[in-house]
Protein backbone atom coordinates (compact mmCIF):
# COMPACT_ATOMS: atom_id res chain seq x y z
CA UNK A 1 0.00 0.00 0.00
CA UNK A 2 1.72 3.60 -0.98
CA UNK A 3 2.03 6.31 1.37
CA UNK A 4 1.46 9.48 0.80
CA UNK A 5 4.02 12.16 0.82
CA UNK A 6 3.50 14.80 3.49
CA UNK A 7 4.97 18.39 2.65
CA UNK A 8 7.13 19.46 5.41
CA UNK A 9 5.25 22.63 7.43
CA UNK A 10 6.35 25.77 6.35
CA UNK A 11 8.41 27.78 9.52
CA UNK A 12 8.22 31.39 10.37
CA UNK A 13 11.38 33.06 10.40
CA UNK A 14 12.84 36.32 11.60
CA UNK A 15 16.36 38.11 9.73
CA UNK A 16 17.77 40.30 12.24
CA UNK A 17 18.62 43.20 10.13
CA UNK A 18 21.13 45.67 11.29
CA UNK A 19 23.04 48.87 9.07
CA UNK A 20 25.59 46.73 7.70
CA UNK A 21 24.34 46.11 3.86
CA UNK A 22 26.41 43.61 3.43
CA UNK A 23 25.62 41.55 6.89
CA UNK A 24 21.62 41.87 5.48
CA UNK A 25 21.83 40.95 2.20
CA UNK A 26 23.34 37.90 3.08
CA UNK A 27 20.76 36.80 5.68
CA UNK A 28 18.46 38.08 3.40
CA UNK A 29 19.56 35.66 0.61
CA UNK A 30 19.46 33.06 3.00
CA UNK A 31 15.61 33.79 3.92
CA UNK A 32 14.20 34.05 0.45
CA UNK A 33 15.92 31.09 -0.98
CA UNK A 34 14.52 28.86 2.45
CA UNK A 35 10.79 29.99 1.00
CA UNK A 36 9.12 29.92 4.24
CA UNK A 37 7.62 33.32 5.79
CA UNK A 38 10.12 35.71 7.06
CA UNK A 39 9.54 39.05 9.10
CA UNK A 40 12.38 41.57 8.98
CA UNK A 41 13.14 43.03 12.50
CA UNK A 42 15.07 46.24 12.36
CA UNK A 43 17.29 46.72 15.01
CA UNK A 44 19.43 49.81 16.13
CA UNK A 45 21.56 49.30 19.41
CA UNK A 46 23.34 51.75 21.69
CA UNK A 47 26.86 52.04 22.62
CA UNK A 48 28.35 49.84 24.98
CA UNK A 49 31.67 48.71 26.47
CA UNK A 50 33.06 45.37 25.55
CA UNK A 51 33.37 42.57 27.92
CA UNK A 52 36.10 43.07 30.44
CA UNK A 53 38.20 39.99 31.49
CA UNK A 54 36.54 39.76 34.58
CA UNK A 55 33.11 39.36 32.66
CA UNK A 56 35.51 36.98 30.39
CA UNK A 57 36.64 34.65 33.01
CA UNK A 58 32.84 34.41 35.03
CA UNK A 59 32.08 33.24 31.89
CA UNK A 60 30.17 35.76 30.08
CA UNK A 61 29.71 34.62 26.46
CA UNK A 62 28.83 37.42 24.28
CA UNK A 63 29.56 41.13 23.86
CA UNK A 64 26.10 42.81 24.81
CA UNK A 65 24.96 46.02 22.56
CA UNK A 66 21.77 46.90 24.08
CA UNK A 67 19.14 47.95 21.91
CA UNK A 68 17.72 51.21 21.47
CA UNK A 69 13.95 50.39 20.90
CA UNK A 70 12.52 53.21 20.50
CA UNK A 71 13.84 53.07 16.91
CA UNK A 72 14.00 49.33 17.15
CA UNK A 73 11.46 46.82 15.77
CA UNK A 74 9.62 45.18 18.35
CA UNK A 75 10.51 41.78 19.60
CA UNK A 76 7.60 40.24 21.15
CA UNK A 77 5.22 36.71 20.60
CA UNK A 78 4.31 35.24 18.57
CA UNK A 79 8.23 34.04 18.62
CA UNK A 80 9.40 32.52 15.25
CA UNK A 81 10.53 29.38 15.09
CA UNK A 82 13.90 30.09 13.31
CA UNK A 83 16.10 33.61 13.94
CA UNK A 84 18.59 34.52 11.08
CA UNK A 85 21.31 36.90 12.28
CA UNK A 86 24.40 37.99 10.87
CA UNK A 87 27.21 39.84 12.83
CA UNK A 88 28.20 39.65 16.47
CA UNK A 89 25.75 42.69 17.58
CA UNK A 90 22.76 40.61 16.89
CA UNK A 91 24.08 37.42 18.86
CA UNK A 92 22.83 38.83 22.07
CA UNK A 93 19.63 39.62 20.89
CA UNK A 94 19.62 35.76 19.17
CA UNK A 95 19.99 34.91 22.68
CA UNK A 96 17.62 36.79 24.26
CA UNK A 97 15.01 35.56 21.89
CA UNK A 98 15.41 31.89 21.98
CA UNK A 99 15.64 32.27 26.28
CA UNK A 100 12.37 33.57 25.49
CA UNK A 101 10.94 31.65 23.24
CA UNK A 102 11.80 28.55 24.59
CA UNK A 103 14.37 25.80 22.68
CA UNK A 104 12.38 25.13 19.93
CA UNK A 105 13.20 28.34 17.95
CA UNK A 106 16.07 27.55 15.67
CA UNK A 107 18.93 29.82 15.63
CA UNK A 108 21.25 30.35 12.70
CA UNK A 109 24.59 32.68 12.52
CA UNK A 110 26.20 33.79 9.45
CA UNK A 111 30.07 34.92 9.63
CA UNK A 112 31.47 35.20 12.43
CA UNK A 113 29.82 35.25 16.03
CA UNK A 114 32.26 36.20 18.03
CA UNK A 115 30.78 33.96 20.78
CA UNK A 116 30.22 30.33 22.17
CA UNK A 117 29.48 28.40 18.96
CA UNK A 118 27.06 25.74 21.14
CA UNK A 119 25.23 29.16 21.91
CA UNK A 120 23.74 28.24 18.11
CA UNK A 121 22.11 25.47 16.10
CA UNK A 122 23.84 26.44 12.94
CA UNK A 123 26.47 28.92 11.92
CA UNK A 124 27.32 29.39 8.12
CA UNK A 125 31.09 30.99 7.89
CA UNK A 126 33.78 31.37 5.17
CA UNK A 127 37.26 30.92 5.00
CA UNK A 128 38.40 34.80 6.50
CA UNK A 129 36.83 34.10 9.54
CA UNK A 130 38.60 30.62 10.29
CA UNK A 131 36.24 28.88 12.59
CA UNK A 132 36.72 25.58 13.70
CA UNK A 133 35.56 22.15 12.23
CA UNK A 134 32.17 21.34 14.47
CA UNK A 135 29.02 19.56 13.71
CA UNK A 136 26.88 22.98 13.61
CA UNK A 137 29.70 25.15 11.32
CA UNK A 138 28.76 24.89 8.23
CA UNK A 139 32.06 26.00 5.92
CA UNK A 140 31.18 27.91 2.07
CA UNK A 141 33.74 28.91 -0.38
CA UNK A 142 32.00 32.69 -0.85
CA UNK A 143 29.29 34.41 1.47
CA UNK A 144 25.80 33.84 0.38
CA UNK A 145 24.52 35.75 -2.04
CA UNK A 146 22.11 35.17 -4.93
CA UNK A 147 22.03 37.27 -7.89
CA UNK A 148 18.98 39.70 -8.26
CA UNK A 149 19.24 39.51 -12.28
CA UNK A 150 15.83 41.38 -12.58
CA UNK A 151 16.68 43.57 -10.19
CA UNK A 152 20.23 44.11 -12.28
CA UNK A 153 18.68 44.70 -15.43
CA UNK A 154 15.91 47.29 -14.30
CA UNK A 155 18.97 49.50 -12.94
CA UNK A 156 20.88 48.46 -15.97
CA UNK A 157 17.80 50.15 -18.28
CA UNK A 158 17.39 52.89 -16.43
CA UNK A 159 21.45 54.04 -16.11
CA UNK A 160 22.48 52.61 -19.23
CA UNK A 161 21.99 56.45 -21.25
CA UNK A 162 24.48 57.81 -18.93
CA UNK A 163 27.71 55.58 -19.73
CA UNK A 164 26.36 54.82 -23.71
CA UNK A 165 28.57 57.42 -25.08
CA UNK A 166 31.78 55.26 -23.09
CA UNK A 167 34.11 53.05 -24.87
CA UNK A 168 33.82 49.26 -24.02
CA UNK A 169 35.02 47.37 -21.96
CA UNK A 170 33.37 48.47 -19.55
CA UNK A 171 35.22 48.13 -15.81
CA UNK A 172 33.24 48.76 -12.61
CA UNK A 173 35.80 50.11 -10.05
CA UNK A 174 34.04 49.63 -6.75
CA UNK A 175 35.64 50.96 -3.29
CA UNK A 176 35.61 50.09 -0.12
CA UNK A 177 37.44 52.01 2.77
CA UNK A 178 39.84 51.34 5.49
CA UNK A 179 38.99 48.22 7.57
CA UNK A 180 41.59 46.97 10.08
CA UNK A 181 44.13 46.16 8.87
CA UNK A 182 43.86 47.42 5.78
CA UNK A 183 43.85 51.61 4.86
CA UNK A 184 42.70 52.97 1.96
CA UNK A 185 43.79 56.43 2.17
CA UNK A 186 45.16 59.44 -0.12
CA UNK A 187 48.16 57.68 -1.63
CA UNK A 188 46.62 54.10 -1.67
CA UNK A 189 43.75 55.98 -3.40
CA UNK A 190 46.18 57.19 -6.34
CA UNK A 191 47.89 53.92 -6.96
CA UNK A 192 44.36 52.85 -7.43
CA UNK A 193 44.05 54.82 -9.79
CA UNK A 194 46.91 54.73 -12.23
CA UNK A 195 46.33 50.48 -11.74
CA UNK A 196 42.66 50.74 -13.08
CA UNK A 197 43.68 53.76 -15.67
CA UNK A 198 46.29 51.14 -17.09
CA UNK A 199 43.82 48.17 -17.87
CA UNK A 200 41.10 50.64 -19.06
CA UNK A 201 43.47 52.35 -20.96
CA UNK A 202 45.34 48.61 -22.08
CA UNK A 203 41.37 47.06 -23.55
CA UNK A 204 40.22 50.20 -24.56
CA UNK A 205 37.69 50.91 -22.18
CA UNK A 206 36.40 53.06 -19.66
CA UNK A 207 35.73 52.81 -15.80
CA UNK A 208 32.27 53.11 -13.76
CA UNK A 209 34.01 53.81 -10.27
CA UNK A 210 31.49 54.20 -7.14
CA UNK A 211 32.92 54.78 -3.65
CA UNK A 212 30.96 53.64 -0.57
CA UNK A 213 30.28 54.68 2.87
CA UNK A 214 33.29 53.62 4.51
CA UNK A 215 35.27 55.62 1.70
CA UNK A 216 37.45 58.45 3.34
CA UNK A 217 36.63 61.84 1.70
CA UNK A 218 40.04 62.75 1.07
CA UNK A 219 40.92 59.34 -0.40
CA UNK A 220 37.85 59.13 -2.52
CA UNK A 221 38.96 62.67 -4.12
CA UNK A 222 42.13 62.01 -4.89
CA UNK A 223 41.08 58.83 -6.56
CA UNK A 224 38.84 60.73 -8.81
CA UNK A 225 41.42 63.07 -9.70
CA UNK A 226 43.65 60.89 -10.94
CA UNK A 227 41.35 59.17 -13.01
CA UNK A 228 42.36 60.01 -16.19
CA UNK A 229 40.25 57.36 -18.51
CA UNK A 230 36.79 57.50 -19.75
CA UNK A 231 34.83 57.49 -16.37
CA UNK A 232 31.54 57.80 -14.77
CA UNK A 233 32.12 58.29 -11.42
CA UNK A 234 29.34 58.27 -8.47
CA UNK A 235 29.96 59.54 -4.80
CA UNK A 236 28.41 57.71 -2.56
CA UNK A 237 26.43 60.42 -0.07
CA UNK A 238 24.97 60.02 3.69
CA UNK A 239 22.17 62.26 2.64
CA UNK A 240 21.46 59.08 -0.08
CA UNK A 241 19.83 59.56 -3.83
CA UNK A 242 20.15 58.21 -6.79
CA UNK A 243 22.90 55.05 -6.83
CA UNK A 244 24.14 53.04 -9.83
CA UNK A 245 25.73 50.29 -7.91
CA UNK A 246 22.89 47.44 -9.41
CA UNK A 247 23.15 49.30 -12.78
CA UNK A 248 26.75 48.60 -12.77
CA UNK A 249 26.29 44.68 -11.70
CA UNK A 250 24.15 44.33 -14.65
CA UNK A 251 26.11 46.43 -17.14
CA UNK A 252 30.01 46.26 -16.56
CA UNK A 253 32.05 43.74 -18.71
CA UNK A 254 34.57 43.17 -15.61
CA UNK A 255 34.59 44.50 -12.12
CA UNK A 256 37.61 46.10 -9.62
CA UNK A 257 36.95 45.91 -6.41
CA UNK A 258 38.96 46.53 -3.22
CA UNK A 259 40.02 43.79 -1.13
CA UNK A 260 38.95 44.96 2.23
CA UNK A 261 34.63 44.08 1.02
CA UNK A 262 34.31 40.13 1.28
CA UNK A 263 30.50 40.82 0.12
CA UNK A 264 31.01 43.66 -3.03
CA UNK A 265 34.11 40.69 -4.12
CA UNK A 266 31.53 38.05 -3.89
CA UNK A 267 28.69 39.91 -5.26
CA UNK A 268 31.08 40.79 -8.64
CA UNK A 269 31.92 37.50 -8.71
CA UNK A 270 28.44 36.60 -9.10
CA UNK A 271 27.97 37.93 -12.17
CA UNK A 272 30.64 35.21 -13.75
CA UNK A 273 32.91 37.97 -15.78
CA UNK A 274 36.73 39.12 -15.09
CA UNK A 275 37.29 39.91 -11.15
CA UNK A 276 40.36 41.57 -9.80
CA UNK A 277 40.49 42.76 -6.13
CA UNK A 278 42.99 45.46 -4.88
CA UNK A 279 45.68 44.46 -2.32
CA UNK A 280 45.69 47.40 0.22
CA UNK A 281 48.41 48.33 2.40
CA UNK A 282 48.25 46.80 6.10
CA UNK A 283 49.20 49.07 8.91
CA UNK A 284 48.76 47.78 12.73
CA UNK A 285 49.27 49.56 15.62
CA UNK A 286 51.95 47.81 18.46
CA UNK A 287 48.63 46.65 20.51
CA UNK A 288 47.39 44.94 17.38
CA UNK A 289 50.18 43.25 16.21
CA UNK A 290 51.00 42.15 20.30
CA UNK A 291 47.27 40.68 20.37
CA UNK A 292 47.64 38.83 17.29
CA UNK A 293 50.59 37.39 18.64
CA UNK A 294 49.30 35.98 21.47
CA UNK A 295 45.99 34.86 19.19
CA UNK A 296 48.96 32.63 17.31
CA UNK A 297 50.47 31.64 20.57
CA UNK A 298 47.73 30.20 22.54
CA UNK A 299 45.81 28.93 18.73
CA UNK A 300 48.59 27.28 17.51
CA UNK A 301 47.61 23.84 19.06
CA UNK A 302 44.33 24.01 17.26
CA UNK A 303 46.43 24.59 13.43
CA UNK A 304 48.64 21.78 14.94
CA UNK A 305 46.27 18.51 16.20
CA UNK A 306 49.53 16.98 16.97
CA UNK A 307 51.19 19.00 19.46
CA UNK A 308 48.54 18.00 21.92
CA UNK A 309 46.17 14.81 22.86
CA UNK A 310 43.65 13.96 25.60
CA UNK A 311 42.56 16.10 27.53
CA UNK A 312 44.80 18.58 27.23
CA UNK A 313 43.43 18.89 23.20
CA UNK A 314 39.75 19.09 23.65
CA UNK A 315 40.24 22.23 26.38
CA UNK A 316 42.80 23.52 23.20
CA UNK A 317 39.77 22.65 20.74
CA UNK A 318 37.61 25.04 23.53
CA UNK A 319 39.47 28.02 23.39
CA UNK A 320 37.99 29.42 19.92
CA UNK A 321 34.63 27.51 19.81
CA UNK A 322 33.64 29.78 23.26
CA UNK A 323 34.71 32.74 22.21
CA UNK A 324 37.59 33.08 25.02
CA UNK A 325 40.39 33.59 22.25
CA UNK A 326 38.92 34.59 18.54
CA UNK A 327 40.73 34.17 15.60
CA UNK A 328 41.81 37.38 13.88
CA UNK A 329 39.85 37.95 10.42
CA UNK A 330 42.13 37.43 7.59
CA UNK A 331 40.84 38.23 4.37
CA UNK A 332 43.86 37.19 2.33
CA UNK A 333 42.57 33.61 3.33
CA UNK A 334 39.39 34.90 0.89
CA UNK A 335 41.71 36.29 -1.60
CA UNK A 336 43.47 33.02 -1.89
CA UNK A 337 40.67 31.05 -1.93
CA UNK A 338 39.31 33.21 -5.11
CA UNK A 339 42.02 33.23 -6.71
CA UNK A 340 42.67 29.21 -6.07
CA UNK A 341 39.15 29.11 -7.87
CA UNK A 342 40.13 31.34 -10.77
CA UNK A 343 37.18 33.63 -9.81
CA UNK A 344 39.09 36.27 -8.93
CA UNK A 345 42.86 37.76 -9.32
CA UNK A 346 44.99 40.62 -8.17
CA UNK A 347 44.97 43.98 -9.69
CA UNK A 348 47.68 43.52 -12.25
CA UNK A 349 47.85 40.18 -13.15
CA UNK A 350 45.92 38.61 -16.53
CA UNK A 351 43.84 35.79 -16.62
CA UNK A 352 44.51 32.85 -18.60
CA UNK A 353 40.77 31.65 -18.97
CA UNK A 354 37.49 32.65 -18.20
CA UNK A 355 36.37 32.69 -14.68
CA UNK A 356 34.33 29.74 -14.07
CA UNK A 357 30.09 30.20 -13.89
CA UNK A 358 28.94 32.01 -10.81
CA UNK A 359 29.03 29.59 -7.46
CA UNK A 360 25.70 29.33 -5.47
CA UNK A 361 26.02 27.18 -2.33
CA UNK A 362 22.81 28.60 -0.76
CA UNK A 363 21.90 25.16 -1.41
CA UNK A 364 23.87 23.54 0.80
CA UNK A 365 22.88 26.25 3.21
CA UNK A 366 19.66 25.73 2.87
CA UNK A 367 19.45 21.99 3.13
CA UNK A 368 21.58 22.18 6.58
CA UNK A 369 18.87 25.03 7.97
CA UNK A 370 15.75 22.40 6.81
CA UNK A 371 17.66 19.65 8.89
CA UNK A 372 17.50 21.17 11.87
CA UNK A 373 13.41 21.19 12.18
CA UNK A 374 13.93 17.03 11.41
CA UNK A 375 16.22 16.47 14.37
Amino acid sequence: MSQARVASPERRIWVLAGDKPGDDAQSFSLAAALGWPAEVKRLQYLPTPRRSLADRLAGARVDRFPLDRERSDPLAPPWPDLVIGCGRRSVGVAWDIRHAAGPTTRLVQLGRPRADLDGFDLVITTPQYRLPDRPNVLHLSLPLHRPDHEAWARAGAEWAPRFERLPRPWFALLIGGSAKPFVFDAAAARRLADQANALARAEGGALLVSTSRRTPEDAARALLDAIDVPAYAHEWSAAGGPNPYLAYLGLADAFIVTGDSASMLTEACGTGRRVWYVELPERRSLKARVKNLFRRIVLAPTQHPGLLGGRAARLAAAVPARGWVRYPRDLKRFHTALVAANRALPLGRAFAAAPPPPLDETARAVARVRALFAE
